[in-house]
């Protein structure tokens, strides 16, 4: 529905601008549909920016928020290409001669900036190279597009066109101006707006997983078991926020990370980390909780993937009304995080089992080997996914060939860039 939302916004854009130049000629129509659905797109992927909770489930989370939020970035640019590409005949109005030539100059210079901003956010990597843009990279002049969203609001506003401001085109686009600029300057308020003051209380150092638990120095953390939250160190080299699944809640509003040293900033976090160390909490987000699941479920863990089915884990009570298998899968059994919350779990619990499968030992997990292991049948059952996409994929297809496809398969796509 989100999804459906935004691209009607960003369509009916276009479809206002034909009566409004509907006098010119065809150059004209398309070069300034084009520029229209832009900057309509533009004010909306500032919106989505802000990361609104209140229309997350709109989106069906917020990793699917930041999908198209990407697929935006990649229609913004192509239009503007259009835009530029097809040159429009501006014959007609204009507030004066001096704010027009200012219009026009900064309308380029916001085109230059966006393509190489836009580019830069879509190609991670230097094509056949190993050359990759680093995330601190891409954030920092991620930034900039705000200010540059601001220039072509000016730009729209006050450029030659060929109708006047009482076309309805021109107070639609009038109206995602000020609704994009004031995205724009509540993004820059979020570190101090939504964010949650906390205090590590401890670090543990596993082979397959930092676990940094952390107190709150005032207000909670407003999380559900599965969520994740955006997670900074105030401290030098670990400023960065960045998004980690919440891997354990407690009633005093403690939370538990559990993360893997894959990246620069995740192994900078496993040195530098220590108790007593400030952190800023932003969260929770995501839909990803099994109590809007069905009766039968399969959680699927892959690696580190384990964080949300751990934290799901702990508050089961057993009277959920669900049978839960938990299938957790490592290289070496050394890598294994929780082992004791699940194992104590499935204990006590008569509605939920847990099994450890370690490649290094038991070989590659194939859907024959899933299905072996749970003791709910996966077919019709919900499958839970965290991992690798392409264990998720393997999994599904070979479960449909062995005639067991899974009911349902709920899984986030956790890439923000």
């Amino acid at each position: 529905m989100g999804a459906f939302i935004v691209w009607t916004l960003v369509v009916l854009a276009g479809l206002l601008a034909v009566p409004a130049v509907s006098h010119t000629n065809a150059e004209t129509t398309v070069s300034l549909m084009a520029s229209s659905m832009a900057f309509v797109a533009m004010a909306l992927a500032q919106c989505l920016a802000v990361r609104p909770a209140y229309v997350e489930r709109l989106f069906g989370g917020l990793d699917r928020m930041y999908r198209l939020h990407r697929r935006l970035g990649i229609a913004i640019l192509v239009l503007i290409l259009v835009h530029y590409v097809v040159t429009p005949d501006f014959r007609g109005l204009a507030l004066t001669g001096g704010l027009n030539e200012i219009a026009r100059l900064l309308g380029e210079y916001a085109f230059y900036g966006f393509v190489v901003l836009l580019l830069l956010s879509l190609v991670k990597a230097v094509p056949r190279t190993r050359i990759e843009f680093p995330y601190h990279l891409w954030r920092f002049t991620h930034r900039f597009i705000g200010l540059l969203f601001v220039l072509v609001a000016f730009h729209q506003m006050f450029i030659k066109r060929p109708y006047d401001g009482t076309a309805l085109i021109a107070a639609y686009l009038n109206i995602f101006a000020l609704v994009g600029i004031a995205a724009y300057a509540y993004t820059q308020l979020l570190p101090w707006l939504r964010t949650r003051a906390y205090e590590v209380s401890s670090v543990e150092r596993h082979d397959g997983a930092t676990i940094v638990s952390a107190r709150p120095v005032r207000g909670a953390l407003k999380a559900r078991p599965g969520q994740f939250g955006f997670f900074r160190v105030n401290k030098p080299g670990l400023r960065e926020p960045h998004p980690f699944t919440i891997a354990g809640l407690d009633p005093d509003g403690t939370v538990r990370f559990a993360i893997k040293p894959l990246g620069d900033y995740t192994k900078a976090l496993r040195d530098g980390v220590a108790a007593g160390d400030r952190l800023t909490l932003e969260g929770g987000y995501g839909h990803f909780n099994h109590r809007r699941g069905g009766r039968k479920q399969i959680w699927l863990a892959g690696g580190i993937g384990v964080t949300p089915f751990l934290a799901m884990a702990e508050r089961l009570k057993g009277d959920e009304g669900q049978e839960i298998q938990l299938v957790y899968c490592v290289r070496d059994p050394a890598e294994a995080i929780g082992l004791e919350t699940f194992e104590a779990q499935a204990e006590k619990l008569a509605n939920f089992d847990f099994a450890l499968h370690a490649t290094s030992r038991d070989g590659r997990l194939d859907a024959e080997t899933l299905a072996g292991l749970s003791k709910v049948d996966p077919n019709g059952a919900d499958l839970w996914f965290c991992g690798p996409p392409a264990l998720r994929k393997a999994i599904v297809a070979g479960l449909r060939r062995l005639g067991k496809p899974p009911g349902r398969v709920e899984f986030e796509a956790f890439e923000f860039r």
